[in-house]
């Protein structure tokens, strides 16, 4: 049932953009299909915060049209940032239980020095409402990860594994749109949702977007998949789970964006060599790999029409606009304001912003809001790490290399759900035994725990 409410819930949003229902209408459908969608999850789940993040997975491809099925440029408020209210209300709501846990300090220092920061650029951006949005995107971020961080390892492994099973059917249900979306407009000329055409070396380029806004940062959501789809594929479901694995590289690549595509081939053949043990096993799964980028390549050309392979790798004047990035840091270390409009006024050899999220993030807002940001992304990887969860550890990796050549991988909004998954998740042990931990490992947190004990005994 939760399957079938959530793929309704991506129909109505498809149908509200070719039709433009009634705006009173859409809300009060979309409210009751949201409300049935978090019942049955919660239901399942019995834990509020996982419910969250499972409804972070099934409203996100539609997070680019508000509540009232309008774009989010006339009102900032998809479902998705409904979910994330919904967890500071909780979070609010049982702030007490925090003086309860146990809390890595620097962590703490490190979330709160953000948190205060952040407003500094705000006020410091000539233009406000263009600072607004950025803030708004930027603190969604940072807050809803804080959030995760208070509460932490309160995901049981059982609901681990749900929402690990939304993730990858929300993925491959886009995936299977986008392919439709594509088939649709290649084979039966009927334009169908966001469609992007544009001249290419040979031809034009096709690039499906279904209802994306930036698609090349949303696309590494589809590649993020795969490695959620990977470590459930075995030799018992391997037709399950390979024909998802099939439907999601297709699609990718039927959105024309190279950066998803080719950065999941090298880091996907990365994955292979290093998380699997044996040589056997490696062989046969670097075969998969050569033949999952064999596929990706072959669509992506035929939506990307090049005359030689080289022109299919073309910088585009990205690593002259990482140098005007570069210069815009040293001149001001502190940043010059949550503006694009500014920083691209002050970019030399061209008049976008800088296509790498971590030089967007310094130039906006300063060394300290870039180092933090890192550090704050770099927690949740050790966290993946610790607790031996590979589908979030090789996920964020991949995302965060994508994000080197894409303006702003928080613009996709999914940065966030891989992000916290790992720390609300409870300590993952050898043996599939998940025990309730705090993220102040070592022995002061063993002792913690021989007291606790000690006293129930």
């Amino acid at each position: 049932m939760e399957l079938i409410l959530s793929a309704l819930f991506l129909v109505l949003n498809l149908v509200q953009y070719e039709l433009g229902l009634n705006k009173y209408l859409f809300l009060a459908v979309s409210a009751v299909l949201f409300a049935a969608l978090f019942y049955t999850s919660f239901k399942k789940t019995g834990n509020f915060l996982s419910s969250c993040l499972i409804m972070m997975c099934y409203t996100w491809q539609s997070s680019w049209i508000n509540i009232f099925g309008e774009d989010t440029s006339s009102l900032q408020l998809p479902w998705f940032y409904v979910v994330g209210a919904m967890m500071a209300l909780y979070a609010v709501y049982h702030f007490r239980s925090c003086f309860q846990r146990t809390y890595s300090g620097r962590m703490m220092l490190i979330f709160m020095m953000l948190i205060i920061w952040i407003h500094f650029p705000l006020t410091d951006s000539r233009s406000f409402t263009e600072g607004l949005k950025n803030y708004i995107m930027i603190m969604f971020f940072v807050m809803l990860l804080f959030v995760t961080f208070l509460y932490h390892d309160t995901m049981s492994g059982e609901n681990y594994e749900h929402f690990k099973s939304a993730l990858i059917w929300s993925v491959v249900l886009t995936s299977a749109a986008l392919i439709f979306q594509y088939v649709m407009y290649r084979y039966a000329n009927i334009t169908l949702f966001k469609i992007e055409i544009l001249p290419s070396f040979s031809g034009y380029q096709i690039g499906c977007q279904l209802l994306m806004e930036d698609h090349s940062s949303a696309t590494v959501m589809l590649g993020v998949g795969v490695f959620y789809i990977m470590t459930r594929l075995d030799k018992k479901n391997w037709w399950y789970y390979g024909a998802a694995l099939l439907i999601v590289v297709a699609s990718m690549a039927m959105t024309s964006r190279r950066t998803s595509t080719l950065t999941l081939i090298a880091v996907f053949a990365v994955f292979v060599m290093a998380h699997y043990k044996g040589m056997k096993v490696k062989l046969s799964l670097g075969l998969l790999a050569a033949a999952v980028a064999g596929l990706m390549l072959y669509f992506l050309l035929i939506t990307r029409p090049v005359e030689s392979l080289s022109q299919l790798f073309n910088d585009n004047g990205r690593f002259e606009n990482f140098a005007d990035a570069f210069n815009v840091i040293k001149n001001n270390p502190l940043g010059i304001g949550l503006d694009d409009y500014e920083l691209a006024s002050k970019m030399e050899n061209s008049m976008i912003t800088p296509h790498n999220t971590t030089l967007r993030w310094l130039c906006l807002g300063g060394i300290p809001m870039g180092i933090l940001m890192l550090l704050v992304v770099a927690y949740s990887v050790l966290c993946a790490h610790r607790k031996k969860l590979a589908a979030e550890f090789w996920a964020v990796i991949y995302t965060l290399v994508a994000s080197s050549f894409i303006p702003d991988i928080l613009s996709a909004r999914f940065f966030v759900i891989i992000c916290a998954a790992p720390i609300l998740t409870m300590q993952f042990r050898e043996g599939g035994v998940y025990e309730r931990l705090s993220p102040v490992y070592g022995k002061n947190n063993a002792r913690r725990l021989n007291r606790k004990k000690a006293g129930n005994q």
